[in-house]
């Protein structure tokens, strides 16, 4: 995960498919996206985020697909 933080942001998700290879090796599910897709954006969907990204931080920030943010 240190390697991650030291790193740039990495796309875990795109056009809401999980990119799973990503999200194994920085340990992140499919529960934490949504659950911050829900907190900071309203969507209940993964097919309703265009990107997923694991920011340097740990954080993950959420772009919704067009029409979808709520």
């Amino acid at each position: 995960f240190g390697k991650i933080i030291d790193s740039v942001p990495l796309i875990i998700l795109e056009d809401g498919v999980p990119i799973e290879e990503r999200m194994k090796k920085s340990r992140v599910g499919e529960s934490e996206i949504l659950a911050q897709a829900r907190k900071t954006q309203g969507l209940e969907r993964l097919d309703q985020i265009k990107y997923a990204v694991l920011e340097r931080d740990g954080g993950i920030s959420i772009i919704p697909k067009p029409g979808e943010k709520q």
